[in-house]
């Protein structure tokens, strides 16, 4: 002691003597643990490029209602399996070059084999702007070259969408706008009606766009199909939409909705699952395996032989038991949370054993025959001093058991026994490709892999990285 207090004595006079020299730029600075575990991972390129592909696929899952074009369950059922749609920025409108982008509206022309082409340039289309999230929308379009036949085709399908007697004023209304539409020079217009509801709240109307023409306009923060922002606030605000439809990024599944809002929807359970089935884990993981080796005897062989007995099965024919004990009756909530908790029992053994191991090594140290000294009670003990010693090891252990939750959730999904429809998660919107069709003429439909592909890889390098930081052995 007394040698290591000189040795301390003299290294303090000369960091003393060269901050005199340096005019006070040598500061001695401590760093905790954990910082130095963080100033570690960030030297670790695969660490930081996983962490910041992660931090975008929760951004937008987070974000999924303002971010995507529709809602989860919008569909335009005359629109299955629509080839991803090309935004164009520019185009001719009676000899005049029009600066605007927009999507060509299209129409299948073979039932048999999904293909599409654009409607007519003298198309004429009505369309909906539902104020509240989930009512029915009105999307009519007539292709007659007559504007008399059009007319009547449209006003028919509004008279049977709102159930209005064929004489009801608000017809003539909208007769008058559309011709109106029709004698305007431009080819390419579109016009917004407000017409009030009967049998509605007081002074509640519906907004119709009569588009003529064969373009849907894109804009950013346009009004779309109304969302219910996280369950809270209702909104119809979208990043990037279109108001009269026909927008598909990522193109269409076989009932017409669009990819790419199910694919960020359904991005909140994939990504979710590993997050909370991971803590579930580490929770039951740690618990047992902290108890089974700080006790011992008797409590440590019966925990411990169910673990064994536990991880004796195959996991994937063991979640595929558990799933198949429970009724299929239940909602898209009940098997989502369903789905957690039979993946954390099926992985958290693997953990205890883990952590038996390292408490049995740790119990006879000295700061724990101390804190017993002390009269602390064995769980505070546990808690308190004994695992935290093990809680590099169990991070590690949880940033790379998330991607085994991620696939577990979407080979369950695939397979029919996990998240249903119309609920969206990856695994469930992947099923979808299991036909030699599907597989061949739409391909687009294989999104939801190229996604789960990313998470999985980001997962695991953000787990390298981690480990690398904590091992002192590191060369990072």
């Amino acid at each position: 002691a007394g040698r290591a207090g000189g040795a301390g004595r003299a290294a303090g006079a000369l960091g003393g003597a060269g901050a005199g020299a340096d005019g006070g730029a040598l500061q001695e600075r401590a760093e905790s643990a954990w910082q130095v575990y963080w100033r570690r991972f960030k030297r670790h390129r695969l660490g930081r490029i996983g962490g910041l592909v992660l931090l975008a696929l929760y951004a937008l899952a987070l974000f999924a209602d303002p971010l995507a074009p529709a809602t989860m369950r919008w569909a335009d059922k005359t629109k299955s399996y629509q080839p991803p749609t090309r935004i164009r920025f520019s185009y001719l409108d009676g000899g005049r070059l029009t600066v605007r982008p927009f999507v060509y509206e299209m129409r299948i022309v073979d039932q048999a084999l999904r293909r599409y082409a654009r409607v007519p340039r003298h198309t004429v289309r009505l369309v909906s702007q539902e104020r509240a999230a989930g009512r029915a929308e009105l999307r009519a379009a007539a292709f007659e070259e007559q504007p008399a036949a059009r007319q009547r085709t449209l006003l028919e399908a509004v008279r049977r969408h709102y159930r209005w007697d064929a004489g009801d004023p608000r017809l003539a209304e909208l007769r008058a706008l559309l011709e109106e539409l029709e004698r305007a020079p431009r080819r390419d217009l579109h016009r917004r009606v407000r017409l009030r509801l009967e049998g509605a709240a007081p002074q509640e109307t519906v907004e119709l766009i009569a588009a003529k023409g064969n373009k849907n306009f894109v804009g950013l923060f346009a009004r779309g199909v109304p969302y219910r922002f996280l369950g809270l606030v209702t909104a119809r605000v979208h990043l990037l939409a279109s108001p009269t439809g026909g927008f598909y990024p990522l193109g269409s599944d076989h009932a017409g909705r669009d990819l790419a809002s199910r694919l960020l929807h359904g991005g909140r359970v994939s990504l979710t699952v590993g997050l909370v089935g991971a803590a579930i884990t580490l929770v039951l993981g740690a618990l047992v395996g902290g108890a089974a080796g700080y006790f011992g005897g008797a409590a440590d062989n019966l925990l411990m032989r169910f673990t064994e007995v536990l991880l004796s099965f195959p996991a994937f024919y063991l979640l595929l038991a558990l799933r198949g004990t429970f009724p299929p009756t239940l909602d898209s909530v009940q098997v989502y949370f369903l789905i957690i908790l039979i993946v954390s029992f099926v992985v958290w053994g693997k953990l205890a054993r883990i952590v038996r191991g390292m408490v049995l090594s740790l119990r006879s140290e000295e700061y724990v025959l101390a804190a017993r000294t002390l009269g602390l009670g064995p769980f505070k003990i546990i808690r308190r001093h004994v695992l935290p010693n093990t809680l590099s090891f169990v991070i590690v252990d949880t940033t790379l058991t998330i991607p085994g939750f991620i696939l577990g959730e979407s080979a369950l999904s695939f397979l029919g026994l996990g998240i249903t429809e119309p609920q969206s998660s990856w695994g469930l919107m992947l099923s979808a490709s299991r036909g030699y069709r599907v597989f061949q003429d739409f391909p687009w439909i294989l999104v939801p892999g190229i996604f789960i592909f990313l998470a999985i890889m980001a997962w695991n390098f953000v787990g390298d990285g981690v480990r690398d930081a904590i091992d002192p052995r590191s060369r990072h």
